[in-house]
């Protein structure tokens, strides 16, 4: 079995960082509930969503990356 990937997990909502549980009862969980099925209908919309994200998001760690290389003189630490 091949192990999925970080972002593809994240991505498909394997990784819920901000899930906690909600009381069955609770207005927030009604609201949560239309939320995920407006979410739903958006995905089933959007070709190639997966692809995008992660591109998206590589391309920002490339651009925190960047912030340390040591040619960039702006960064130069021995100044301050």
């Amino acid at each position: 079995m091949q192990k999925k990937k970080i972002l593809s997990e994240l991505y498909n909502g394997n990784i819920v960082p901000q899930s906690r549980p909600i009381p069955k009862d609770s207005k927030y969980r009604e609201i949560q509930m239309k939320l995920s099925d407006l979410e739903d209908a958006i995905n089933q919309k959007l070709a190639n969503g997966e692809e995008c994200f992660t591109t998206g998001f590589r391309l920002g760690a490339r651009m925190v990356l960047e912030i340390f290389e040591k040619d960039d003189e702006l960064l130069d630490l021995k100044e301050v």
